[in-house]
């Protein structure tokens, strides 16, 4: 995936460049399903949180305050996301933990889960560079919220998930959590 970090210490950031990210999530339960697990890892893929780490795959992420959001379409035409913050890997990992967890408790339990949840969501933007965001961060968290529901995704990355139930699940979830 492509970002720019705008305002960031080291120049090279603010320049649209790509990474090889890799993302990982922690499911957490003290009560397992029939089978002995907290979920089987192809019901949390088929839930809708496949679709959704698939959407950043050769796509390009920018804040929709960066002067070449206007330009996105010309960038990136098929795979482009414009979030409401700067995209760095702090907020990928606390926008995709807010985001799991509504895809996660308002899908299908398809292993019988019982109390799965997300624990935590690493966002690795190199071997070394990463950042961590887990369900102790929430207290305190003073960081940007993540907002999905104002998050534009192309009509491209929209159209390769197998299933789109999963997006207006976790869009309601979001806002009504953030209403309460």
């Amino acid at each position: 995936m492509a970002h720019a970090t705008v305002g960031a210490y080291t120049t090279r950031c603010h320049h649209v460049h790509g990474h090889s990210y890799k993302f990982e999530l922690f499911l957490r339960s003290d009560a397992p399903n029939d089978a002995q697990m907290v979920s089987d890892f192809k019901a949390v893929k088929d839930s809708g949180i496949n679709d959704f780490f698939d959407s950043f795959d050769h796509a390009v992420m920018l804040w929709d305050k960066d002067v070449r959001a206007s330009i996105i379409a010309q960038i990136n035409p098929d795979r482009h996301i414009l979030v409401p913050f700067n995209p760095t890997a702090e907020m990928m990992s606390k926008s995709f933990f807010q985001v799991c967890t509504a895809i996660l408790e308002t899908g299908p339990k398809l292993s019988g889960e019982k109390d799965a949840h997300v624990a935590r969501v690493i966002v690795h933007e190199t071997d070394t560079g990463y950042a961590v965001f887990d369900e102790s961060d929430q207290a305190a968290d003073k960081f940007a919220p993540p907002a999905f529901e104002t998050w534009t995704i192309s009509a491209g990355i929209r159209a390769a998930w197998a299933r789109s139930d999963w997006y207006d699940r976790a869009v309601a979830a979001l806002r009504a959590g953030r209403k309460a």
